[in-house]
């Protein structure tokens, strides 16, 4: 054990962990989650209260990268990557969310459970009632974009007595659950595959500053999708074909990125199978049904609405509801040419699969190359925590390019996400 390489690891966690534990002393969601609530009005809307959170996310991405310098040379244990990777989640499970996603959540989860409504057609705002007119967010007027497993997790949270913190604890609860079975994932397929980067990746991922801030202290649904298709990557690992399949179908039917591996998995599935001799269309079968079986499964609590508004509903999937009124044409339009470019990437990259030594690694890379695109070409729609999507696989992409592209577009998220909280001040003069 190299003690210099520890030391600036235990340093660089005391400081990432002082600044998480202050931000959470400050705007605690026990103490401000009864209503909506924005941190610029709770902590001043002056650029001095700006500049002051931007000093702070500066020392956060210091300490990453100081860290991230003592794994690289190695000698740290892994327990003290997992320690402080579990201070940060239970400091962060109590800190407010900068973004009204998590509110969104709890409004329709009470909405079908305590008031029988459907939130994949239903509004927030079609109810009279005190918890959902206690988070009137632009999102209040639309009904539900996410898909019908989302509405079903969500639901347990708001069951007992205490919706409000019943339900913010059952659903930060599991955020962090999924912080925690991504990183122990993550670790396990890379002892597997690449032993040594098992240690780094562990790292990158479990204290990247915009997983931590986004994913578990804003705990936004994208940390339970993605969990799931770490958990596919691993089963896939495992040769657990069928399973592989119906956790990818289950992570689709939150939100939809997960479908986009299905063909990627079968490819590599089917060369598998090939080398031993066997045919490939049981898999294909299986793969199918398994979709069917999952999307039955989870339609089914609500089959008793009305029909699904399909165009209304890739409207709400095209358009932020958050996005200016005035520009939400020109967003539109612009979501459109991003999905076009990526819709043709993604064909280039099965070719590539498919013309590569279809390996797992091989898997992994096209996985990632996609999410990252889907984020980059989906600007125009994406939000800063959807970066959350390409880092959690960056570890599993052997390109060493890879985590220098997510660690400096964690750090642009984070900084556009603290402006914009306070205003967007600069702009238009």
């Amino acid at each position: 054990m190299k003690r210099s390489s520890l030391l600036a690891l235990v340093v660089a966690g005391l400081l990432t962990e002082g600044i998480y534990l202050a931000i959470t002393l400050r705007l605690p969601w026990w103490t401000y989650g009864g209503e909506l609530q924005r941190w610029s009005e709770l902590m001043g809307n002056g650029w001095s209260d700006l500049v002051a959170c931007l000093a702070g996310l500066a020392v956060l991405l210091a300490a990453y990268a100081l860290g991230w310098g003592a794994v690289r040379k190695g000698g740290v244990p892994r327990k003290v990557i997992w320690a402080f990777g579990g201070l940060y989640a239970i400091t962060l499970f109590w800190l407010l969310p900068i973004t009204a996603d998590l509110f969104v959540y709890l409004g329709r989860a009470h909405l079908f459970t305590d008031l029988e409504g459907n939130p994949l057609e239903d509004t927030l705002v079609s109810r009279r009632d005190a918890l959902l007119a206690a988070y009137p967010t632009a999102y209040a007027r639309h009904s539900s974009a996410y898909g019908p497993a989302w509405s079903l997790i969500s639901a347990p949270g708001t069951m007992g007595r205490h919706d409000v913190a019943g339900g913010l604890a059952y659903l930060k609860g599991l955020a962090v659950a999924a912080y925690a079975g991504m990183a122990w994932l993550l670790e396990r397929i890379l002892r597997r595959i690449r032993p040594g980067d098992a240690l780094q990746g562990l790292y990158l991922f479990a204290w990247n500053p915009l997983v931590l801030v986004m994913g578990v202290g804003d705990g936004h649904n994208d940390m339970v999708m993605i969990a799931l298709v770490l958990l596919a990557f691993w089963l896939l690992l495992e040769t657990r074909w069928l399973l592989a399949f119906l956790v990818l179908w289950l992570s689709a039917w939150i939100k939809y990125m997960g479908a986009a591996f299905v063909p990627f998995f079968l490819i590599y599935a089917g060369e598998r199978w090939e080398k031993l001799g066997r045919q490939t269309w049981p898999l294909l079968l299986g793969a199918g049904l398994t979709g069917l079986t999952v999307t039955g499964l989870v339609f089914a609590p609500f089959r008793d609405g009305g029909d699904l508004e399909l165009l209304a509903l890739m409207r709400r999937v095209l358009i932020p509801v958050n996005a200016p009124h005035e520009a939400r044409d020109v967003v539109a339009w612009a979501t459109v040419g991003g999905l076009i470019l990526l819709a043709m990437a993604y064909l280039w990259l099965l070719k590539r699969l498919q013309r590569s030594e279809r390996s797992y690694q091989d898997v992994c890379n096209v996985g990632f190359v996609t999410l990252l695109l889907a984020f980059v070409l989906g600007a125009a729609r994406s939000q800063p925590w959807h970066l959350i999507w390409p880092v959690s696989l960056a570890g599993l992409s052997d390109r060493r390019w890879a985590w220098p592209v997510v660690i400096v577009l964690s750090a642009v998220m984070l900084v556009t996400q603290l402006w914009v909280e306070w205003g967007a001040p600069g702009l238009g003069g």
